[in-house]
Formats: C-alpha cells, sequence, structure tokens
C-alpha cells in the first residue's frame, strides 16, 4: 500500500474538534483516549471562525491540513447546514464529520452534498462507530484527491 499524506497509517492522526458545549468535548476527548491510541492529537476550538483560522494558519505553518474536521452544527457564530458550506468554502480540502445533536436524516443528506464525509448523532454515537467514521473520512480524501 502506497503511504498518503494524512492517510490513516501516519504516525498521528491531527483533528480538529469544533465543539462549544464543553461536556460534550470531554466525552469526545475521553472516547479518543479510551481507544488506546496515542497517535490521535486533537485540538479544540468552539466557534466557526476559529476553525476557519487555525486551519488555515496550520496549512501555512504545517504546510499540511489536519487530516480531519469533527464539526457541531450549533455553534454560537453558526448554525446548521450553514457551518458545512462556510467551513467547506473556506477550508476546500479537508474531510469533514459532522457531530450534532441535530438527528435530522435531510440535514444529514444536504451536509453530504456540501462535502461532508459522514454525518453523526451524539445521541446514539459509539466510541467504534466515530473511530471507523473518521478513518473512513480521512481514507475517502485520500483516495479522492488521487483521481
Amino acid at each position: 500500500m502506497t503511504h498518503h499524506p494524512g492517510s490513516v497509517d501516519s504516525a498521528a492522526i491531527h483533528i480538529l474538534l469544533v465543539e462549544d458545549n464543553p461536556d460534550d468535548a470531554v466525552l469526545l476527548r475521553r472516547t479518543f483516549l479510551r481507544a488506546g491510541r496515542e497517535s490521535w492529537k486533537l485540538a479544540q476550538v468552539e466557534r466557526l471562525d476559529e476553525a476557519i483560522s487555525i486551519c488555515k494558519e496550520y496549512q501555512s505553518q504545517a504546510g499540511q491540513n489536519f487530516d480531519v474536521i469533527l464539526l457541531d452544527l450549533r455553534l454560537p457564530d453558526s448554525t446548521g447546514l450553514e457551518t458545512v458550506v462556510q467551513f467547506r468554502r473556506a477550508v476546500p480540502d479537508v474531510p469533514m464529520v459532522v457531530i450534532s445533536t441535530i438527528d435530522d436524516e435531510d440535514l444529514a443528506l444536504a451536509s453530504i452534498r456540501a462535502g461532508v464525509q459522514d454525518y453523526l448523532s451524539k445521541d446514539d454515537i459509539t466510541i467504534q462507530q466515530l473511530l471507523r467514521s473518521v478513518r473512513f473520512a480521512i481514507e475517502r480524501s485520500a483516495a479522492l484527491s488521487q483521481t
């Protein structure tokens, strides 16, 4: 297998969590800790504008993108599908997984059409599902960039 930057066989997987609820952020951090992989590098911001800024800064300083973005759709400065659209417009090449309390199939499908790799409901999420979704999002993005 050929190695690709951002692929899950990299030494570390850099994740940006965009989540303003402190309890949800702690739960997600614990999920990655419980996964038993020390190679998860998790950064967190609480606002969409911060997420866009940190992605652009990371790109300019590190010369690469985050491997995946975990994006909540209820943020202080953006809500719903517009959150996905604004982020995708500003940062087009980073795989994104929505993790939201909004359990709406139409919104989930619209998010996928807008460039999200997966849409998970916070109420139903399992550790295995989250980790699989993150890995698949990274691999899908790597595969699409080769075509």
